[in-house]
């Protein structure tokens, strides 16, 4: 005889707390103000924790009924508890790479430093070259990666010698064993995917990929038509997958376990980013190690610039989701789909130049457009389309200028008359420049905002360029756009300290200067942005993102109230412990005292020593 269907959900109903109190907890926080982040967002005062998942919340009294002998009680003295922060766009693993650069070594990254602040002259950068070939023994045939400093945004940069003076057979003279590539800025990719190369490299990447590249560019052109050797998208990263070598996994890890620590000591539970195959091979090894201690949500970049995005989908089906509960795909990524600063696209009309790179950007960097440098179609638009088919989603990608926004609606417009894409929450990341006309747009493909404070900051030079009217309406808009019921979730995009951050988009207020006034949040809607709503963009709201009985124990003890701290005083919170997947991950070391705890694997130190260890 079948059950009916309400007799069923009552006896669900009716066994499920019993299940909860027959359990005992391993860890017990109680006598504190948990704000869960729910629905409702309710404030409790205690939470219980068994192996990785939350067993209850509610009252003291009633979660110490869930204690024996063997559970961890620590009592809060009336300590804020929050969830664990989620960072939807950050690229920690290249942090990882700059921070601890000299450790790790150029030889072992495969990526060679040139100072810009020491070049004068074109034959100092040859001469440079000649140097790194001697001083790393580099073999004939070996490629010679160089990665620019003190380039990008830097106004007295000599920009012009690698956008004008410098040639392929120059390079090919000071290096003739070698192919060479010059990355235009730092970090351990090609920066906006912007790159020059020797004769040597180029010949390689031609008979390789000449084909595509005559298809899609991009490559610069002198008057003649010859090409100079620079590069962008997805030229540039068909050389970046493909032919540029990768440092080894093995030599990564431990340097990626020490990036991740500052992290934990903030309070972060969760970083999303876009990623290549020698950084997941490694984030794999620690979390088979249960070393990893922090959820690395990420989106794919080794398929972005393949030749046959369509073969390639539908061959490898949907991969959004796949992976453990501490490393999962979010998301196939095009990488870039702009630059920014000068290179970012715009619809505004610039007032001023940003600084000395604008004369070689004067549209900004506009990949989508078929016709620029050297494109003859859109690979943008092709690839999109055939991901969309496949049914995987686009997130973690780099979106910065009004233009692109509006570029990227009309395409995904377009597929979505043939591929439904709303409910697969694509994402655009940055938030840089939007126009408040093509909110509504997004909101009705169901499109997610990452948004970063960092490019608040940029608020003085946005003004500078753009005009007072896009500095206050434009740069990040986040209330206009949770006003037209666009889901936004934060970012830092950056290694700062993540409580300054998220003060900025409280105060909006940049060297003396409130910017935006009108965009300006509430600690509540902040908060729900770097947990909850977080959640959502790494495609885990079931697990993540609020303290709920049955979620992952992911969690923040922090040293003051949160909800009544000044929002002038934000970015002085510390985190005092960090719980994730259960485990005490991070302690700061007053908080280990008090509690005499000091767990094995345990990080034990404030956020400052981490960050000068470096």
């Amino acid at each position: 005889m079948r059950l009916s269907a309400w007799f069923i959900t009552g006896l669900i109903i009716a066994i499920v707390p019993s299940l909860t109190l027959a359990q005992k907890a391993d860890i017990i926080l109680y006598n504190g103000k948990v704000v869960t982040v729910d629905a409702n967002f309710t404030i409790a005062e205690a939470v219980a924790v068994r192996a990785d998942r939350i067993l209850a919340v509610g009252k003291s009294a009633e979660i110490l009924q869930l204690a024996d002998e063997s559970t961890q009680k620590v009592d809060l003295k009336g300590k804020t508890v929050i969830p664990g922060l989620i960072d939807t766009h950050s690229h920690f693993h290249q942090h990882a790479r700059m921070h601890y650069e000299k450790a790790l070594g150029a030889r072992n990254l495969q990526e060679y430093p040139i100072d810009w602040a020491l070049i004068k002259t074109k034959a100092d950068v040859l001469a440079h070259v000649s140097k790194t070939v001697k001083e790393f023994n580099l073999q004939p045939g070996e490629w010679i990666f160089l990665t620019s400093q003190n380039f990008y945004r830097n106004s007295k940069a000599p920009v012009h010698i690698l956008y004008e003076e410098l040639s392929m057979q120059d390079l090919d003279k000071a290096a003739p064993n070698n192919p060479i590539v010059i990355s235009v800025g730092g970090g351990t990719i090609i920066f906006n995917g912007v790159c020059l190369l020797n004769g040597k490299a180029w010949d390689i990447l031609w008979s390789k990929y000449g084909d595509f590249i005559k298809k899609y560019g991009r490559w610069w052109k002198d008057s003649g038509g010859n090409p100079t050797g620079l590069m962008e998208p997805p030229a540039s990263k068909i050389l970046e997958h493909e032919l540029l070598p990768r440092p080894s996994a093995e030599m990564l890890r431990p340097f990626l376990k020490k990036e991740i620590e500052e992290w934990s000591a903030m309070g972060v539970t969760t970083i999303s980013t876009r990623i290549g195959s020698d950084d997941v091979e490694a984030l794999r090894t620690l979390d088979g190690n249960n070393e990893l201690k922090v959820r690395v949500p990420y989106g794919i970049e080794d398929f972005f610039a393949v030749e046959d995005p369509e073969a390639l989908f539908k061959r490898m089906g949907n991969l959004t989701g796949l992976g453990s509960s501490k490393l999962w795909v979010t998301s196939i990524t095009p990488i870039v789909a702009d630059g920014t600063g000068p290179r970012m696209p715009s619809d505004q009309k610039r007032l001023e130049q940003f600084g000395p790179e604008d004369k070689y950007w004067p549209m900004g960097q506009p990949l989508q457009d078929p016709e620029y440098r050297g494109a003859s179609r859109n690979y943008y638009k092709e690839w999109f389309t055939a991901l969309a088919r496949s049914g995987n989603r686009v997130a973690n990608m780099h979106t910065a200028g009004d233009r692109t926004i509006r570029q990227l609606l009309d395409t995904l417009e377009e597929i979505d008359r043939e591929v439904p894409i709303k409910g697969r929450r694509f994402a655009f990341d940055h938030c840089t420049l939007v126009n408040p006309d093509h909110i509504e747009r997004a909101v009705r493909l169901g499109i997610y905002f990452s948004c970063a404070p960092v490019f608040v900051k940029d608020s003085p030079t946005l003004e500078r360029v753009y005009g007072q009217k896009v500095a206050n309406t434009m740069v990040v808009p986040i209330k206009t756009m949770l006003n037209k019921g666009a889901k936004v979730v934060f970012e830092m995009d950056a290694h700062s300290y993540i409580w300054e951050n998220l003060e900025i988009f409280l105060t909006r207020k940049v060297e003396g200067k409130v910017y935006g006034p009108e965009e300006r949040i509430d600690k509540v809607t902040a908060l729900k942005m770097i947990t909850s709503w977080a959640a959502e963009y790494v495609l885990k709201e079931k697990e993540l993102g609020s303290l709920e009985t049955g979620k992952k124990a992911d969690l923040v003890v922090l040293d003051r109230d949160y909800l009544n701290t000044p929002e002038e005083e934000i970015s002085e919170v510390q985190a005092l412990m960090t719980i994730c997947d259960g485990e005490m991950v991070y302690l700061h070391p007053t908080f280990s005292r008090e509690y005499n705890l000091n767990p094995p694997g345990a990080t034990v130190a404030t956020f400052k020593e981490l960050f000068a260890r470096r």
